[in-house]
């Protein structure tokens, strides 16, 4: 892949991601709410059950988003 086709993430997309991990600690289902209605649920369930598990919950889908900008891997 050369340097012409790398998407490159601009300072917003950071902020973004920074703004949703806070969520993912804060408060877990806010962070997973571009997921869609049954993650969100998910979510809240294991915040419920227990604070922590819902933010490990939530920041397993955070990382694992394919919406989130990032650079995309060296091949």
């Amino acid at each position: 892949m050369s340097d012409t086709d790398r998407v490159k993430a601009t300072s917003r997309d950071t902020f973004i991601t920074i703004i949703r991990y806070l969520l993912c600690i804060i408060f877990p289902p806010f962070a997973v709410v571009n997921r869609g209605c049954a993650t969100m649920l998910i979510v809240l369930l294991f915040t419920l059950l227990g604070w922590i598990p819902g933010v490990i919950f939530a920041f397993l889908i955070c990382i694992n988003d394919k919406n989130c900008p990032q650079d995309p891997p060296e091949e």
